[in-house]
């Protein structure tokens, strides 16, 4: 596998101190760290007008399978996955560049430090080329030049004896790629680290949860707008359903800053984000010494205000989204002791799953949760919840689609991209409606937020109480 970062700016030396790569030196990979892969660095050319760093890596493909199972016979060792550039070289990218890729810029000389943090800041023009990739044409434009990059492939068909051409189920075409344009360095490394992976998403290792969390963190400057960003996400997570789900909703969260609501500030007083909170501690203090959840906590908001309220309560914060867990955690911890309130419990988990942690519950709180959630999967969040948790409260705020008109919204958009539905009145009420008939809960329909004559209010704010077993 090869790998090229070249550029043509002033100081193109430069290139050297932010990579960590001396010039005059050829890098060599530190086997103790990764004894299946090793890796060759080098500047074939390094002066002041133009800087070009090579790295070829070089993954032992007995070493690879060495102690895995022989069910794949003689295959595990012929297979190409070795020498394609894909999750191998963004091992290889984190391995040999790490410091790079994180944007960390030292010096032990103060004023060359503060030049060269400036410069990592900027723009660089680049260009970039790695070989070899196995994946569609079309595929690689589609993900390299929404970022800002002109893509070029030169391509090789590979003539595998005793196959016809579409009969092997995938390309056997190999491409070398080369991008030309301007980026940080850090922000070019973070493209390659995910995108590689996500071209050809046959990973060569196991992954579990940390995955996602590394996708967020290596993309978090651009993969948010990219606008093939659920592609991406469900490529370079292709092995696990859960972890595409919790990727995409942690990246939903994110996108409050461009609701149509503005009136729904979390911090001013008396907005409609503001009377729901209230109300829902205003019921949850009427209950007593009682446990609630609240599904879908996001960053805490609620959670503090519970935790304000005095004696035995039992509360905890469920949200998919682990990047929100650890704000609301930050959030909770605000205080001299920097330790939350120990009748505080945070869990990661979806409303969307079958827990048994989450049965027994005096109430559940879903506040401007379930319109994030596909129509077609509502049912399985509706048996979770009432269903197999079975709270004998259950508190629901969901956008009122007839209100949208306040906004000077067409038929059809909602308040914010996430929204899978907003509900007028009558819609609601029929939801409502199921719901009690379903799982034998009795339900208050009332309203919260603005409040006009012909639309109703901002917010439908619904209270389901479980009807008595006796």
């Amino acid at each position: 596998m090869f790998l090229s970062i070249a550029t043509s700016r002033q100081s193109a030396k430069d290139l050297g101190f932010l990579l960590y790569k001396h010039p005059d030196r050829v890098f060599r990979s530190d086997a103790s760290r990764n004894a299946k892969m090793s890796a060759i660095g080098f500047y074939p050319v390094a002066t002041d007008e133009r800087c070009e760093f090579c790295l070829i890596v070089e993954v032992d493909p007995v070493e690879r399978v060495r102690g895995a199972s022989w069910g794949a016979g003689i295959a595990q060792y012929v297979e190409p996955l070795p020498f394609l550039a894909s999750s191998y070289m963004s091992q290889a990218l984190s391995l040999c560049l790490r410091s790079a890729m994180n944007g960390v810029v030292t010096s032990k000389y103060p004023s060359e430090e503060a030049r060269l943090k400036l410069a990592a800041a900027e723009k660089w023009p680049l260009e970039i080329t790695v070989s070899p990739l196995r994946t569609s044409p079309a595929l690689i434009s589609r993900m390299f030049e929404p970022l800002g990059w002109d893509v070029s492939l030169h391509s090789v068909a590979l003539d595998i004896p005793g196959s016809k051409s579409g009969e092997i189920g995938r390309s056997t075409d190999l491409h070398t790629l080369t991008i030309r344009g301007e980026a940080t360095l850090q922000d070019a490394l973070t493209h390659l680290y995910i995108l590689l992976p996500a071209l050809d998403p046959a990973r060569h290792y196991f992954y579990g949860e940390g995955e996602v969390q590394k996708l967020l963190e290596k993309s978090q400057n651009w993969l948010e707008e990219h606008p093939d960003r659920e592609l991406i996400v469900g490529r370079y997570l292709s092995k696990s359903r859960e972890l595409r789900e919790t990727a995409l909703q942690q990246f939903e969260s994110s996108d409050e800053d461009d609701a149509v609501e503005t009136d729904e500030t979390p911090a001013e007083p008396g907005s409609a984000h503001d009377e729901r909170h209230q109300r829902i501690v205003e019921i949850v203090a009427s209950a007593g010494d009682v446990s609630v959840v609240d599904l879908g906590c996001g960053e805490g908001k609620l959670l503090e205000r519970l935790a304000k309220l005095p004696g035995k309560l039992s509360i905890t914060g469920v949200e998919p989204a682990m990047r929100d867990l650890d704000k609301a955690r930050r959030n909770l911890s605000r205080n001299p002791g920097k330790q939350m309130d120990p009748r505080v419990k945070l869990k990661h988990g979806s409303i969307l799953y079958a827990d048994d942690q989450l049965k027994g519950f005096d109430i559940a709180v879903l506040s401007e949760v379930i319109e994030h959630i596909d129509l077609e999967r509502l049912d399985h969040a509706e048996r979770c919840v009432f269903g197999f948790m079975k709270p004998r409260k259950v508190v629901v705020t969901t956008p009122n689609g007839s209100f949208n008109e306040m906004f000077g919204l067409e038929e059809g958009q909602f308040r914010h991209r996430d929204h899978r539905f907003e509900w007028s009145v009558p819609e609601v009420t029929a939801w409502c409606d199921k719901i009690s008939r379903d799982y034998g809960y009795s339900y208050e329909l009332d309203g919260a937020g603005g409040y006009d004559p012909a639309f109703g209010h901002l917010s439908h704010f619904i209270v389901f109480e479980k009807a008595s077993e006796a």
